[in-house]
Order: C-alpha cells, then sequence, then structure tokens
C-alpha cells in the first residue's frame, strides 16, 4: 500500500519500497474535494482568529539542501534545491530533488500574488510522469488531470508547493500574530484532490546546519488519529531568511521511513 511523506511546501511516498519527494507537509487529510475557508488561524485555546491575514512575499531566493533519509531503514543521501522567483505581481515557486535509482522529482507553482497572498494559477508534479492541478478562475474550479472531479475554487487556496510560501509571508508580515501554540490550517491542492493542511508553530530552536547556525521557528504537523500512515513532520523557518525553511523532517512507519532535509546554502537567483 503506497504511503505519503509532507510536501510548502517539500510530499514523501513508498510504493512498492520506491519513495519519491515531493516538498509538502503531508496530504494526511479529513475532507477532500473541499470549501471551506482557505485559511484558518486559532490560537493554542482553539479560538478562530481573524479570517484575513496581512502577507507579505519573502524576498526571491535559491536554496540548496542536502537530503540524509531511510527506506526500510536502509540509509541513503541525496540533494535538493528549492527556488522562490517572486517578480512585480507574479510569482514562481519551483522544488527538485534527486531520487537514489528513480532520478529526479519536479513540482512547481506559477501565479500571482495578491494583498492577502498567493494566487495559484497552475501547480505541475513530475516525475516518470507529469500531472497537474489548474486553477480556473472563470469556472471556479481546480481541475485535475487525472480525472478527478473538479474541486470548488476559493481564493486562498494553494497548492503543495505555493502553501510554504503562503505561510512564510504571513509569519513574515505579523510574526508576533502566530506565538507558539498557534494552528494555521491552508486548504492545499495536489494533482488529485484539495485538502487541509494544519501546521502547529513551535518554539524557536537554534539549528546547526551545513549552512551555519541559525534561529528558526518550528512548525509541526502529527498525523490525524484516522490516516493509517502515521506520518510526523516538522517544518523550521529561519526569520532572518524571510521566513523561508531551512529544514525540513519527515518520519512514518514507526521510524522505519525518515527524511531531513537540512539547508547547505541559500543565494539570490
Amino acid at each position: 500500500m503506497p504511503s505519503r511523506f509532507f510536501t510548502g511546501g517539500a510530499a514523501l511516498r513508498c510504493a512498492s519500497g520506491s519513495l519519491v519527494l515531493a516538498l509538502a507537509l503531508s496530504t494526511s487529510a479529513l475532507h477532500a474535494q473541499t470549501a471551506a475557508a482557505p485559511i484558518e488561524v486559532r490560537n493554542a485555546q482553539g479560538k478562530l482568529l481573524a479570517s484575513s491575514q496581512a502577507w507579505k512575499a519573502p524576498s526571491a531566493a535559491r536554496m540548496q539542501f542536502t537530503v540524509q533519509g531511510k527506506i526500510k531503514n536502509l540509509p541513503y543521501q541525496t540533494k535538493a534545491q528549492l527556488d522562490w522567483l517572486p517578480q512585480g505581481q507574479r510569482y514562481e515557486a519551483s522544488q527538485e530533488v534527486q531520487i537514489p535509482v528513480l532520478g529526479s522529482r519536479r513540482q512547481a507553482s506559477v501565479g500571482t500574488i495578491a494583498a492577502g497572498g498567493l494566487r495559484p494559477e497552475i501547480f505541475l508534479d513530475r516525475g516518470r510522469k507529469e500531472h497537474s492541478a489548474t486553477f480556473d478562475t472563470q469556472a471556479n474550479q481546480i481541475r485535475f488531470s487525472r480525472g478527478n472531479t473538479p474541486a470548488p475554487l476559493v481564493l486562498g487556496t494553494q497548492d503543495r508547493m505555493s502553501v510554504f510560501f503562503q505561510v512564510a509571508g504571513m509569519l513574515a508580515a505579523a510574526p508576533k500574530a502566530y506565538p507558539p501554540g498557534t494552528r494555521i490550517t491552508v486548504q492545499a491542492a495536489s494533482t488529485s484532490r484539495v485538502a487541509p493542511w494544519t501546521f502547529t508553530v513551535r518554539s524557536t530552536e537554534n539549528l546547526q546546519l551545513p549552512a551555519g547556525r541559525m534561529a528558526a521557528i518550528k512548525l509541526e504537523h502529527n498525523a490525524d488519529s484516522t490516516d493509517a500512515d502515521g506520518i510526523h513532520s516538522a517544518m523550521w523557518v529561519a526569520p532572518s531568511l524571510g521566513y523561508l525553511p531551512v529544514r525540513i523532517r519527515m518520519v512514518e512507519d514507526g521510524g522505519r521511513d525518515e527524511l531531513d532535509l537540512k539547508l547547505t546554502s541559500h543565494s539570490k537567483p
């Protein structure tokens, strides 16, 4: 049975013993094809806060990661690259990872930048095959190339890549609005459905990374109790880098499958 790891956002899938990475926190969703509010923020007590959030675009960046992981307890190492390219009212975000044996996997999101954040137009996921999700504003639908039933398009809904930069921009615009315990839920589209992802803000940690020591806020996701995959994942975002992710870690199958991305370099594209 296939299992799923993560995404801004990287998702790691294990099928017939093969792992494939896509930068996303998790596809463990309670409701697919939802028309729920695209973004919800709740405090540590569960109280729903203001439905509209300030957003600030992180600066353009090219980020290189070293990747350490294991598949059924067998260790491996590889590399990944994340690009964030805002230009005027447009943006492009992409991630590519080299997968042992399988080659490379690339995901990309293209769209516009609005006052409240990102509005994706198309999301691409390319491995051995290419699949997509198209955000059709005229039809108010998100269409999936896999042939799944279209989902309602609610402005503010993200995709597996844009979700990371949407959350980063929210933290960058109002960091004091997200103290430890805050839960940020974002509706995000894959190439087959829309599902909610919830990030719980944890404390700031001082990380020792290949790129150097830096302070980063931990955002954590734990699989819902109804999710058979049992995914546990975390992302660390650095205020000094516009709240972009500098570490991403995922664990499933009781710890037999694991993935840990750590920043090695950061530069302007």
